[in-house]
């Protein structure tokens, strides 16, 4: 968790040696708290850590507690992860994990971009200020001491609906932490909704680029100009955050579901948004022993399969053009969790699976 001082997966056919770097669709968590600790010290659930906070006194806010972080049954695809926010003025929700600084330090060379993609629930009609989102964090090192800076992420306001895009940006040789309007007027989102968010950075040039659909159309695809480009920075931490401003006083809900962080060699963002609801393939069965079916229908033509381990490393490679079905073999692999893609000429998708 930065404290900053101012698991069915999509990913774009286009990136073909992107690498997926940390993944999660919260199906194989278990319904309830993610975790025990909310101090941020003893990981929950497949290593998460949670972080939650009343603010400090005077405070009205009195809902901190494991309960802010919950595994939930109606994801966009099974599973997800709600969080709730504060139910007063001050206080903040973390969810993260440790370690993404090693996993991009072992990226394939030429891999410089950082994409995180997910789906969005937007929650109920509320009159809470509360500020929800996801956030790619790095160190800056140029002061002293260093601190921590968000290269990209999304706020999005449950009492208003509107998304935003975040980041430490250059305005004018001002250099700080600045929202960003994603369309003319703003881009407002509708109450109880699902969308797909994703976020890019550009760690050789510090460039930020959002978009967001509905799963039909691209409601934004925004970039900004050299001049307001700060760092680059390394990657070293990707974060859920719920935070509210002084003037909250009830607190609301959000639903993720679906993250995915890629390290690619170009900008690919929502490349291939609605594959999965085009394409139902089967990947079975999961768990599994020695043997991986992987299916689809009749007018789906599969080309390749690729497995990589969770740090983004190829184990296996299989090559089956032209069929809609296909048996691979995983006797040779460690038991573990594993990431298998399967690319076909109506799009690319990720599954995880796990070797017995």
């Amino acid at each position: 968790m930065k404290k900053l001082l101012l698991s069915l997966l999509l990913v774009s056919g286009a990136a073909a040696s992107a690498q997926v770097l940390q993944t999660e669709n919260f199906n194989g968590l278990t319904l309830g708290d993610v975790g025990t600790d909310i101090t941020g010290t003893t990981p929950g659930q497949d290593g998460w850590l949670t972080f939650s906070t009343n603010g400090a006194a005077p405070t009205t806010s009195t809902d901190a507690g494991n309960a802010n972080f919950q595994v939930v049954a109606n994801g966009y695809e099974g599973q997800g992860l709600q969080l709730n926010g504060p139910n007063g003025n001050k206080g903040s929700r973390f969810l993260w994990k440790d370690g993404f600084a090693d996993l991009w330090a072992g990226r394939t060379e030429g891999n410089e971009i950082t994409e995180v993609e997910f789906d969005f629930y937007t929650g109920a009609a509320t009159a809470s200020t509360g500020q929800a989102g996801i956030r790619l964090y790095g160190t800056d090192e140029t002061v002293t001491p260093a601190v921590a800076r968000v290269l990209n992420g999304f706020v999005f306001n449950s009492g208003t609906k509107i998304l935003q895009g975040v980041a430490y940006l250059n305005n004018a040789g001002t250099f700080g932490t600045y929202l960003i309007t994603l369309a003319t007027g703003g881009l407002t989102l509708t109450e109880d909704t699902w969308y797909r968010l994703g976020l890019a950075y550009d760690t050789t040039t510090g460039e930020c680029i959002w978009k967001v659909s509905d799963y039909t159309d691209n409601l934004a695809y925004t970039g900004l100009p050299e001049a307001n480009w700060a760092g680059p920075f390394s990657p070293d931490e990707m974060d859920f955050v719920y935070a509210v401003p002084n003037t909250n006083t009830t607190s609301a809900s959000v639903i993720f579901d679906n993250v995915q962080v890629e390290a690619t060699p170009a900008e690919a963002l929502l490349g291939n948004a609605h594959f999965a609801e085009a394409v139902n393939f089967s990947v079975y069965p999961n768990p599994a022993n020695s043997v991986v079916n992987v299916s689809a229908p009749a007018e789906v033509s599969i080309k390749q399969i690729v497995m990589t381990d969770l740090n983004g490393r190829t184990v296996k490679t299989v090559a089956v053009e032209g069929v809609n079905s296909t048996e691979v073999s995983i006797s040779d692999l460690a038991s573990g969790m594993y990431m298998l893609k399967v690319v076909s000429d109506k799009g690319t998708a990720v599954q995880k699976i796990i070797k017995n």
